[in-house]
């Protein structure tokens, strides 16, 4: 398994999303917990089979029940760097300024 990094606020993005779905029913929270983890993992494990993007960034859908929900990264210095966990609909490519800041932490 690879090297990995997580932006700090890719950090909060996924914590509200796991109080978001807990507003709704505690059951999502672990099918969500579950598929990110599944995916993160995936990520980790073979990083270049994600999609690849603009600006060098790659990104998963979280499916099936999550597929509006995304995980964006990129590959930087031998590490995966996980920049946003966002919702497809919602503010599209608003992280992109963490590309760079994340060159910068990581």
């Amino acid at each position: 398994m690879i090297d990995w990094n997580i932006h700090p606020s890719a950090q909060q993005e996924y914590e509200e999303a796991l109080l978001h779905f807990r507003a709704i029913d505690e059951r999502l929270v672990i099918v969500f917990e579950t598929c990110y983890r599944e995916y993160f993992h995936s990520i980790l494990s073979n990083p270049h089979l994600c999609n690849l993007r603009q600006h060098s960034s790659r990104r998963v859908n979280l499916q099936p029940r999550f597929g509006e929900s995304y995980i964006a990264c990129m590959i930087w210095e031998e590490k995966v760097v996980i920049f946003a966990v966002a919702h497809a609909k919602r503010r599209p490519c608003y992280w992109r300024d963490r590309i760079s800041e994340a060159k910068e932490i990581f």
